[in-house]
């Protein structure tokens, strides 16, 4: 048994040595097709993390607070962006079966299937997937960060193309003149580029001055789209109504409740306007906010502006149940007419005179219906004492509107 175990130990060692290069040279291979896709896609980690990154940071300081509105009616696109999410998908699974099997295989280049039209299908992917999100639920620093993918992949993809040229010459010349960079059509676009004078700048030069390019257009382009959505926004998105703060409904106040951010995307289907019935009839019988309200001093020249967010289980009631989802609101006292509210609201104005602020927790209709406040959580008042104008407070307020009313 010993000198068994001992030619076992030799020939295994003979063989390792015979196959050391081998294995060197699998290793390597399997640590570069690990390593490639993820530096394909370190610029759309950049993009989803520039998503996400320090919003609640950005929507305290008054400087930056315009990156975490909304550039699209989000709520309006999302099944639109949801469909480009998938097929964005769907593309880069495919493409990176087609790329690495032909990699692992020796196969050469690759030029059937998706890449018989675009030579670059994962980064095609990866920008339909980004539109997606756009779509879907894109802020403004998403916009910015989207752009800022794109030129970050078009300098990627440019070197990607020398080294096919280098490795595979006329064939991949031949090639390239037969597919789309990333879209039909691109050619017009990038003539257009070609004809433009240079400005004879170093390389590194022209990278800094296009980036900054780059991030203009999308900023600048991202204020056209909201301007359009807004001259297209043919009503006010609201419910008009009145709240009685006495119970002999002596004394009311004028309520503007806006069907947004959450009540537009309330995925109820034909049970919207129900939805939006309950939600208003939960907000004029909640005795915590009439308690509140009569607290500050409200008065009958006041308007009371609501926006409704979603609340602790909105992910997993909204599907199924409208009465049990809970909502929170955040309701704004404003020395404003009705009117001026709707002008407000229509034209994304600076017009809303802000007295205070007030947060009802967790509000549901199902509590209604038990008898109960539909309020379960706190009511929350801030703002300066009634009569004084605070501008950093109103600026702070007026932020939070735009904001609501960005994704509409």
């Amino acid at each position: 048994m010993g000198k068994e175990r001992q030619d076992t130990i030799a020939n295994y060692s003979k063989r390792s040595k015979s196959q050391k290069a081998i294995d060197c040279l699998l290793k390597a291979g399997a640590f570069f097709i690990i390593l490639e896709p993820i530096w394909m896609l370190l610029p759309f980690a950049g993009f989803l993390y520039g998503s996400v990154m320090h919003i609640e940071f950005l929507s305290r300081n008054p400087h930056t607070s315009w990156l975490v509105q909304f550039v699209f009616p989000t709520h309006t696109l999302f099944p639109l962006g949801l469909i480009l999410i998938l097929v964005g998908f769907s593309v880069f699974l495919v493409g990176a079966f087609q790329i690495y099997s032909a990699k692992l295989l020796k196969k050469g280049l690759v030029k059937n299937g998706i890449y018989s039209k675009f030579r670059n299908p994962q980064y095609v992917s990866l920008t339909l997937f980004g539109l997606g999100i756009i779509l879907t639920w894109g802020r403004f620093i998403t916009y910015i960060a989207f752009f800022i993918m794109m030129w970050l992949y078009y300098f990627l993809s440019k070197s990607e193309e020398r080294k096919c040229l280098a490795l595979f010459g006329k064939e991949y010349e031949e090639y390239r003149k037969s597919t789309y960079f990333l879209f039909p059509g691109e050619s017009v676009l990038f003539s257009f580029f070609r004809k433009m004078p240079g400005i004879g700048l170093p390389e590194w030069a022209n990278m800094v001055v296009s980036f900054v390019l780059v991030v203009a257009i999308s900023i600048g382009s991202g204020y056209l789209v909201q301007a359009m959505k807004l001259q297209l926004r043919k009503h006010p998105p609201v419910i008009d109504g009145a709240l009685e703060l006495s119970e002999d409904g002596t004394q009311k106040v004028e309520l503007v409740m806006v069907k947004g951010p959450v009540l537009q995307a309330a995925p109820f289907d034909s049970r919207h306007r129900q939805f939006w019935d309950n939600t208003y009839e939960m907000l004029i019988s909640s005795a915590k906010i009439k308690r509140a309200l009569n607290q500050i001093g409200m008065r009958e020249n006041h308007t009371l502006l609501v926006f409704f967010t979603p609340g602790s289980n909105w992910r997993s009631a909204a599907h199924h149940d409208y009465r049990t989802v809970k909502v929170n609101a955040f309701m704004v006292i404003a020395e404003t007419p009705l009117h001026s509210i709707h002008d407000s609201i229509f034209k994304h104005s600076y017009s809303i005179k802000t007295l205070k602020l007030i947060r009802a927790q967790e509000l549901s209709y199902g509590r209604l219906e038990n008898g109960q406040d539909p309020a379960e959580g706190e009511v929350i008042v801030s703002g300066p004492p009634m009569g004084i104008v605070d501008a950093s407070f109103q600026k702070r307020v007026q932020d939070r509107i735009n904001f609501y009313l960005s994704g509409m």
